[in-house]
Parts: C-alpha cells; sequence; structure tokens
C-alpha cells in the first residue's frame, strides 16, 4: 500500500513496458472514497519527452469519451516526477483470462455471450468512431488495438473497451506510416503491411476476437512473429469457424467473415453495422437478459477470485482506516499537477501578473488556522467512534427527537411464538404491529420482521412481563449538560431471573448460545438468565445460521431451523437450448439455478432441431455443480 498525492495505491493489478496499474482509492473529506484505477508511468519514462507529449495526448483523446462501454477517465497529471491518469476500476477479468479459464475447465465460451460481448464491444467502438471536434469535425478516432487484453468483463456483466494507449486521432501526425503499433495478432492486413488505416481497422480485429470467442483458437498465430505477420497480411480464414464449432449459425458465421474481410471494401463500412446485426442475431440466440447471463457465467467461472477479491478488500479497508492523513493540502497538489500541465503545454510564456503581498503575520496566522483545523479533523475522524458514543449517551438522556412525538407502542405482554415461512420460529416476550411488520423490544432495542415473512403466530397460555421500550426523559437545558446516567443496580432477583430454550434443526445442528456449545440438537437448555441471547447452529454441509431469542423469566423458548438451502446448478450449452430439471422446464441456457435440493437429479437439454443431451448430476449442500454440453443437430 502507497500514497500517491490524493490517491492511496491499494494494489498493483498490472505492469507492462510502458506503465503499471494499481486498484487505488481516491479518499476526500466527510468519508468521501472512490475506487479508481492508476495508470502510472514508469520512472524511467518520464524524462522521454515524445512519450510524455503521446501520454498527454492519450489522456486527453479518453477524457473526452463517455460512454457504458468505455473505461471512463477522471483526471490525469503529475505526482512529483511521475505521470498517471485515474480512470474507472472494474471488477473483473480481461478477455483472454476468461478465454484461458474456460481452456482450463474444457468449457466452450457460450455463442450467445461470445456475440453480446462482440456486440457491447462494437457499440463503444462505434461512439468513439464518432466522435466530433469543437468544430463538428470528425475526429477520425481508431483504438488500434482491439484484442482480448483489452477488452474488460465485469463481474456484473458489464463490457469495456480499454487502454487507448496507441488510439489516433486523424488530426495528430505522430504515427508515421509504417510503423506497426498494436499486437500483431489482432491487427488489420493493412495495419500489419504498415500502410494508412481508418477505423475499418478496428472492425478487423474485432472480428478477430470474436472468432477466438467462438472457436476457442486464434485465427492468427505461427511460429514466430514474422510467422504470425505473414499470416495477418495473408488474411486467410483458415480452418472456418464452422469447421471447429459445428454449433454456430450460418448467419453468425456469414456476418463474422464479413467483418474479416481482406479487402477494406469489402468489409462492414461502419462498426454500427456489425452492431446491428450482432444485435439482431443475439435476440435469436438468447431471449434472456444477456448481461444476467454474463455476470451468472463470469461468476461460475471465478467463484473463488471474487470471495478472495472481497476477503481483500475488506483487509484493505481496515489498513487504509489506519493510515495517517496527508500533510500536503489536496488542493496544493491539484494545483500543483495542472500548473505543471499547462506549464509543458504553453507555447511561449506567460505575461506575469502583478498579485498584492500578503503580510507575513497575516500568512503565518492562515498557516495556524488551517494547522488547527486539521489537527481537529484529525482528532474527530480518528475519535469518531468514541465520540459518537458520548453524543448516543447524552441522547439517551435528554431525546430531543422525542418532542412531540406519539410515545412508542407497548408490546403486549404476552410470550409468542412466531413461525416464519421459512421454516424458522422466533420466541419473544410480546409484540406489536408496525409499519406492516410484528416488532419487539429487547435489550439491544427494537427488532422487526416483515409481515409477509411471517406465517403463523402463537401465544403462551399465560401472561407474562414484556420487556418495555426505553422511556424517553424530559428535556431541560440542566439535563443537556449532564453526563449519560448510570444505571441502577438491578434486584438481585431480577439478575437470577432464568428460563428455558428448547433448539431443533432438521436434519441436525451443533447448538452455540452466546458462544458456548451445549451439544447437538434436539436440544433443551435449562437455567438461561432472562434477555437476549444469541443462538448459532452450525452443519458441515451448510452454512450456519444465527438469530436472537428473548428469554423470560419461567418461560421456554423455541428454536426451529431448517438446514437445506440446496446448491447451485450453473448450465450451459453450444448452441442455446432450453433445460429441463426432473422433467420441469426451466429456462434456457446460460442458466444458473439456486437452492438445488441435495441429491440426484437428471438434466435434459433439447432444441428443435437437434439431438437432446442428457445428464445424471448429484447436488451437494451448498456447492456449485456446473454442467456443459454440445448439441448435435439431427441427421448428422
Amino acid at each position: 500500500m502507497e500514497k500517491f498525492g490524493q490517491y492511496i495505491l491499494l494494489d498493483k493489478v498490472g505492469s507492462g513496458g510502458m506503465a503499471e496499474l494499481f486498484k487505488s482509492k481516491k479518499v476526500g473529506i466527510e468519508g468521501f472514497e472512490r475506487v479508481l484505477a492508476i495508470k502510472r508511468i514508469l520512472p524511467h519514462l518520464s524524462s522521454d519527452e515524445e512519450f510524455i507529449d503521446m501520454f498527454i495526448a492519450e489522456a486527453k483523446l479518453v477524457a473526452r469519451l463517455s460512454h457504458k462501454n468505455i473505461t471512463q477517465v477522471y483526471d490525469f497529471g503529475k505526482i512529483e516526477q511521475n505521470y498517471f491518469i485515474a480512470m474507472e476500476y472494474i471488477r473483473g477479468k480481461d478477455l483472454r483470462g476468461i478465454l484461458k479459464r474456460c481452456n482450463e475447465k474444457n468449457i466452450k465460451f457460450p455463442v450467445p455471450l461470445a456475440v453480446f460481448i462482440a456486440k457491447e464491444v462494437a457499440s463503444g467502438l462505434s461512439y468513439a468512431h464518432r466522435q466530433k471536434d469543437s468544430s463538428g469535425k470528425n475526429l477520425n478516432i481508431i483504438h488500434r488495438d482491439v484484442s482480448p487484453q483489452n477488452i474488460l468483463i465485469s463481474y456484473e456483466g458489464d463490457v469495456k473497451v480499454v487502454d487507448f494507449g496507441i488510439a489516433k486521432a486523424g488530426s495528430q501526425s505522430r504515427t508515421t506510416t509504417g510503423v506497426l503499433k498494436g499486437k500483431l495478432s489482432y491487427m488489420s492486413p493493412e495495419q500489419a503491411w504498415g500502410k494508412a488505416i481508418d477505423h475499418r481497422s478496428d472492425i478487423f480485429a474485432l472480428g478477430i476476437v470474436l472468432y477466438e470467442m467462438l472457436t476457442g483458437e486464434r485465427l492468427f498465430k505461427g511460429d514466430s512473429e514474422i510467422n504470425t505477420l505473414e499470416k495477418v497480411r495473408a488474411a486467410q480464414i483458415d480452418p472456418l469457424p464452422s469447421s471447429i464449432n459445428a454449433d454456430l449459425p450460418a448467419e453468425l458465421e456469414a456476418k463474422l467473415l464479413k467483418a474479416l474481410a481482406r479487402e477494406v471494401i469489402e468489409r462492414y463500412q461502419n462498426v454500427s453495422d456489425l452492431e446491428a446485426d450482432l444485435g439482431n442475431i443475439l435476440f435469436e440466440l438468447l431471449r434472456a437478459d444477456p448481461a444476467l447471463s454474463l455476470k451468472q457465467f463470469m461468476h461460475s467461472l471465478f467463484k473463488a477470485e471474487i470471495e478472495a477479491e472481497l476477503k481483500k478488500e475488506t483487509m484493505m479497508v481496515e489498513e487504509t482506516i489506519s493510515m495517517p492523513l496527508e500533510k500536503e493540502s489536496l488542493a496544493v497538489q491539484a494545483a500543483g499537477q495542472t500548473a505543471a500541465l499547462r506549464q509543458r503545454e504553453a507555447q511561449k510564456p506567460a505575461p506575469l501578473i502583478q498579485k498584492k503581498q500578503r503580510s507575513y503575520g497575516s500568512f503565518i496566522g492562515y498557516l495556524i488556522a488551517v494547522v488547527c483545523l486539521s489537527a481537529a479533523g484529525y482528532f474527530f475522524w480518528v475519535n469518531q467512534d468514541m465520540i459518537f458514543s458520548y453524543f448516543d449517551g447524552l441522547k439517551s438522556s435528554v431525546n430531543l427527537e422525542s418532542i412531540n412525538k406519539k410515545p412508542a407502542p407497548q408490546p403486549e405482554a404476552r410470550a409468542v411464538n412466531i413461525s416464519l415461512k421459512n421454516g424458522n420460529v422466533l420466541s419473544w416476550s410480546g409484540y406489536f404491529e408496525e409499519e406492516g411488520s410484528y416488532c419487539t423490544y429487547n435489550p439491544a432495542g427494537k427488532f422487526c420482521v416483515p409481515k409477509d415473512d411471517v406465517a403463523e403466530i402463537n401465544f403462551a397460555a399465560a401472561a407474562v412481563p414484556a420487556i418495555e421500550p426505553p422511556a424517553p426523559a424530559a428535556a431541560t437545558v440542566q439535563e443537556e449538560q449532564k453526563a449519560p446516567p448510570v444505571p441502577e443496580p438491578k434486584q438481585a432477583a431480577e439478575e437470577e431471573a432464568e428460563g428455558r430454550l428448547t433448539v431443533n434443526a432438521m436434519p441436525w445442528a451443533n447448538v452455540y448460545v452466546d458462544g458456548k456449545a451445549y451439544g447437538t440438537t434436539p436440544k433443551t437448555i435449562e437455567d438461561l438468565k432472562a434477555g437476549s441471547h444469541k443462538v448459532r447452529l452450525e452443519n458441515p454441509n451448510s452454512p450456519a445460521w444465527e438469530t436472537r431469542v428473548n428469554i423470560s423469566k419461567g418461560q421456554t423458548a423455541k428454536v426451529s431451523y431448517k438446514f437445506g438451502g440446496g446448491g447451485k446448478l450453473v448450465i450451459n450449452a453450444s448452441p442455446w437450448g432450453n433445460v429441463y430439471l426432473d422433467g420441469a422446464l426451466k429456462g434456457q441456457t446460460p442458466l444458473t439455478i439456486e437452492k438445488v435440493s441435495g441429491g440426484k437429479h437428471r438434466i435434459k437439454i433439447a432444441r428443435e432441431g437437434f439431438i437432446e443431451a442428457s445428464r445424471d448430476i448429484e447436488i451437494r449442500e451448498g456447492a456449485t455443480e456446473q454442467v456443459s454440453v454440445s448439441l448435435k443437430r439431427e441427421g448428422e
């Protein structure tokens, strides 16, 4: 973890020959935080005038782009001797990593999702290609490096085009004809020959990426860079995608080959036309929400990584909280960055402006004020928990919010068992209704459950004392200045009040009350002190379950819970098919089915004109089972 001006560099997520990429956080006043990606130029390049000019031009170019399929740039500048770009951080993987994971798991990339990703990339490129300057003239922006490494897929199903590092607007002249820029395997033929290119070069590159998603194989890959370059220049589409993946619709292959035409004039002339054709094909292939389907696919591939990243983020939050504040004012930093860039961009020295000089004494006064305010802010930030606890104590003594308010509702003084629709049972000493919920009071405060979640309410035979809500104190000036009142000692009879708890679980569970083990269910625990207790049930085949229960003097509270959330089933098919689980239609692939009961099941995937595929599977509690099939056409 490293401080970088107003940013905290949390983790290095990538590096190349020109720059490092960090997952970062920007921290501001009032607890403002934003997670960003910081692209920081390597130190040895900071003195390269030509490179820095190119870097600044890139930042200016990308900063003007704002589209859902292009990573957003928020800031760029220079901190000390390091140039940087601050951009949108995407929680996910690049397409190269996704294709690699599919290969490792022997999973075919779902055709509908490949079409969806290509369509989204085309949408982002189309937006960039259409950009105009302030006079309305087309900027002729070309990405020049459309490749799997530069396509990010978030864990939520978003598709982003990244790294316009060698993108070029038509008005710029720094790129020399005959100089190759981009990854060889994803170049257009004209780019590989070093000829002048236009936006149709990006269309060819996107076609290469789509080919790789649909077939699982690289289109142009030679034994050496020279051999690869020769293959790109020849632009022979061999083998045809349908010879590798027989499940490809003929229409999709035709559109793909059009994007991969060797002659520029035979290709799509605008990427928006390719986007439209892919959209029409996607509609025929997938009737479900494609972004949701992509999200489910990502979670099936990277479940462990997602959980590990969330855990790591939690640890980083704890570390950043303990970091001291920057000594330098953020405003001063920002001014310094801006001044450095303006100085570099200036064509001639700016005229000097005489400013009114302030006295040295005034400067010292301002400096002392800033230091005092900063110290006070830092003290409040570090000790906020203690401060808020203190004022919460005052509030309990003088509850100003209670003035002109109706008294809190009183729970009916009868023990009650509330059965929830999920099979669980809550035992309360009393309850009242409020805003569509059933509520009670316990020593920790008010606790409510929605009425829609309640199946049945059963009262105990005898009335018992209910736990009452805290009574508001009278608000007076003298009381506002008092410290929180010290509660009077409880009577011995109250402290020794005890009740009983019975615990049941299906199929069984280890029982813990307030962290103490009491054996396995069914279990009756005698002589529990009256009041609120935390009950935890653990079964090695399922996630643990916790609840709180109120114990009343002389009464028996009950807790029941049924394990059996089941497992998850992730189904992929190429081409898409209808999914039947134990004979019941569940939807179309790609499909994720939650809470499938443990045990053996039969899956059938069928589609008209194709031979149905069946699989026998076994679901384990809390586990994810993945099924991937290839449907064969009838008559083949």
